[in-house]
């Protein structure tokens, strides 16, 4: 990819330091480019509707809302929007099957997936 197609990635997340390390690990990546975030449910959706972007990183628990909702508000829309990757501290089975029924591509532990969820961005950009 050059530099005109980057992999534009908008995060979907409320705690500050965990958007802040990704935010700066993904600005390192090559061919990846963070255009935004949204901290709850209701600003997720306004964004993602209103921009164009390629993958959104979603957490599940959110200050207001939640992720769940922004996933299904999206499948709802019927549009064909970017990949959907669910980055969250509940990594049961039942949320990922439930995540991956409205639309998620990924589901990625936050104790010790970060490393996954990066590689799987990477793949993405090239």
């Amino acid at each position: 990819m050059d530099d005109k197609k980057k992999l534009k990635v908008f995060l979907i997340e409320d705690a500050q330091r965990i958007r802040s390390v990704l935010i700066e690990v993904l600005q390192q990546t090559e061919n990846v480019e963070v255009i935004g975030f949204a901290e709850s449910e209701e600003e997720a959706l306004s964004k993602l509707r209103s921009i164009e972007w390629d993958v959104a990183i979603v957490d599940i628990s959110l200050r207001e809302g939640s992720g769940l909702a922004v996933l299904s508000g999206l499948k709802n829309d019927g549009r064909p929007y970017g990949s959907r990757l669910v980055f969250t501290s509940n990594p049961s089975n039942a949320l990922k099957t439930r995540t991956m029924s409205l639309g998620a591509e990924g589901f990625f532990d936050k104790s010790r997936e970060m490393d996954h969820l990066v590689d799987h961005i990477q793949a993405l950009a090239h």
